[in-house]
């Protein structure tokens, strides 16, 4: 039986290795940094936090002070908050506290 042999594109071979399949809007490559500001601290533990939909329940554990960097999608929004990524979760964060 002849086997047909072929060169695999970069493409190709990331969809091979298990890294294709990613969506544009959870792909890293689409991310850019911002910094977190505008925090009104009323205590120790005032932050952004990072939450499942916009204005929704917080992702505990994940949030920026005044001044940290944070990853965000450069075109994508919901509902005008910015999509975001840290600590390999997603979610949404007010873009009233990024610059």
């Amino acid at each position: 039986m002849d086997e047909i042999k072929q060169a695999l594109n970069d493409d190709q071979l990331e969809e091979v290795a298990g890294g294709a399949g990613t969506d544009e809007i959870h792909n890293l490559k689409n991310f850019v940094t911002k910094k977190v500001c505008n925090v009104i601290h009323y205590d120790e533990t005032a932050c952004l936090t990072l939450r499942k939909t916009p204005g929704g329940t917080i992702i505990q554990g994940i949030g920026w002070q005044n001044g940290d960097n944070i990853l965000v999608h450069k075109t994508y929004k919901e509902q005008g908050w910015y999509f975001a990524y840290k600590n390999g979760k997603y979610g949404y964060v007010n873009p009233n506290n990024v610059a």
